[in-house]
């Protein structure tokens, strides 16, 4: 133990546990003879984006929400999938599933990376690097995918550890190593910096972490924004006092697509608004609420983009609920502007845990409630495409 473990709190150990090109490995599982080959997933249509993509197709400058068509100019060669999402949703769950093994304190940020409190577990299972490497062990044992660890006194120090663990690695840094760690690091490589922050720094000349640190405060203000550079500054020095728990719950849920082409037809416009209003159920279903709104996104051709909103007149979660609010919203969309549709979206809002009873002046919610919940089981077990309503 060290001396500040004597005299005080342990220091933090945060692990960032990131699965290494997720939804390929999980194909490569099904089917060997992606094994070594570049494989990109995501939408194959003309305007779709990239998922992810395979190490051997990220040579060729390939990369996560990178648009498909430059992804096919780029690697022609690579093997291009839609993906099998409910099959991701599957494994992602035994995924945290084994990292809650070795600790309460999980808290996943999406279906392939998720962060873990290890404070203080070193009687259970050694020091933070044997542990790790117990855990990916397991990972790899049990659901037979490489898996990435990044260890560090904070979210953000493990968030970035990881990408020097990749691929398939482990990197500690601890919080005497973090100022050092941080100064040579491109600023881009700093949670929170878009390419936008990045452009205005790169202005300033600066394109490391140090620069940033050591930047006078008035040019970083005006480039960032006062509030935003004082904060981006702090992180710059690898500070993150934030805790370590699950995002507050949504505001709103909500589905959208974009269409390879244009969309005048009402029934195929209609075909599609009720598939995202069953995914947006679905969502509100498992998060156990109810909402209160329905909503439409609607763009044209010339990126002219509205919204529409419907009240409900109870809450409820029911895919049919959302169905028929959206539709309404839709039809009268149309009536007003005919013209094609580029983009088509359903949302849901006003959410808030099931109420314990209604009145009796209310409409009862239940039955269509249930039907939805007894699809989902249905899509659960058999898959998504297993069982779809009647057209309407």
């Amino acid at each position: 133990m060290t001396d500040r473990e004597n005299h005080g709190a342990p220091e933090r150990v945060i692990f960032h546990v990131d699965l290494d090109a997720f939804f390929v490995e999980v194909e490569r599982q099904n089917d060997a003879t992606l094994v070594g080959k570049p494989v990109v997933i995501g939408g194959l249509g003309p305007r779709g984006v990239v998922a992810t993509a395979s190490y051997e197709a990220r040579k060729f400058g390939v990369h996560s929400a990178q648009a498909m068509a430059v992804a096919r100019r780029l690697c022609p060669q690579a093997i291009f999938m839609r993906g099998s999402h409910g099959l991701y949703r599957e494994v992602s769950k035994k995924f945290m599933d084994v990292l809650r093994n070795y600790s309460p304190t999980v808290v996943p940020v999406s279906v392939d990376e998720a962060y873990m409190d290890m404070t203080g577990t070193e009687r259970l299972y050694g020091p933070p690097m044997d542990a790790a490497r117990a855990i990916t062990k397991m990972v790899r044992d049990e659901l037979g995918l490489p898996a990435s660890i990044g260890i560090g006194p904070s979210k953000l120090v493990a968030k970035v550890s990881t990408e020097h663990a990749k691929p398939n690695g482990i990197f500690q840094v601890r919080q005497d190593e973090v100022e050092a760690f941080f100064a040579p690091q491109p600023v881009r490589n700093l949670p929170g910096i878009g390419p936008k922050a990045g452009e205005a720094l790169e202005k300033l000349n600066i394109s490391t972490l140090g620069e940033l640190v050591n930047a006078p405060d008035g040019p970083l203000r005006r480039a960032l924004g006062p509030n935003n550079a004082d904060h981006v500054k702090r992180r710059a020095k690898g500070i993150d006092n934030a805790p370590l728990r699950e995002r507050a719950k949504a505001k709103s849920i909500s589905a959208e697509t974009t269409f390879d082409t244009d969309v005048s037809s009402r029934s195929e416009l209609e075909k599609v608004l009720k598939r995202l209003s069953e995914r947006v159920g679905t969502r509100l279903r498992k998060s156990g609420q109810l909402a209160r709104n329905a909503s439409i996104k609607l763009r044209y051709g010339d990126f002219t983009t509205i919204t529409r909103q419907r009240t409900f007149p109870v809450p409820g979660d029911g895919d049919q609920t959302i169905y028929n609010a959206a539709h309404t919203l839709l039809v009268t969309a149309m009536r007003q502007r005919g013209d094609a549709i580029r983009l088509l979206g359903v949302a849901v809002s006003g959410l808030g845990e099931q109420a314990a009873q209604l009145s009796l002046m209310d409409v009862n919610p239940t039955a269509e409630s249930d039907t939805s919940a007894a699809i989902d089981a249905i899509r659960d077990r058999f898959g998504v495409e297993s069982i779809s309503r009647g057209s309407v």
